[in-house]
């Protein structure tokens, strides 16, 4: 099941309408990276996701959920922070962040740290997200 497929099954999901090729496209060019097919597919129907307490960033939306925005706020706040990452999901738990790069690994990283892999994809990742809130 590819990443859209999986998000719509899940219930009580919040999400906005999609964005448009040219505001990914735009977003990256903002972050001088380019994202994996998973995160514009993600984009592209949801926009954003927040499910059980998890949030996801994306686009259509301002501030801290803005792809844009946190991952140039994580950049500006942490010098180390690693190029070609972006910020999929803030943890507000002891600075732990999860981040994504161009071919789709997401990796846990922490300020001062070196980012470790979790997951492949981004749908390995939302299968750990759905059983940690389960829990």
């Amino acid at each position: 099941m590819n990443i859209v497929d999986k998000i719509k099954t899940i219930p009580n999901l919040y999400c906005l309408s999609g964005c448009k090729t040219n505001q990914i496209k735009a977003a990256q060019k903002e972050l001088d990276l380019e994202f994996p097919d998973e995160f514009i597919d993600y984009v592209k129907e949801f926009g954003v996701i927040s499910f059980y307490g998890t949030e996801w960033t994306g686009l259509n939306i301002d501030g801290y959920l803005n792809v844009v925005d946190a991952t140039k706020n994580e950049r500006n706040l942490g010098k180390d922070f690693p190029q070609g990452y972006f910020v999929l999901e803030n943890q507000t738990i002891d600075g732990i962040l999860i981040l994504v790069n161009s071919k789709g690994a997401v990796y846990s990283y922490q300020s001062g740290n070196k980012p470790v892999l979790i997951c492949k994809t981004m749908t390995e990742y939302l299968d750990i997200c759905l059983k940690r809130n389960k829990s």
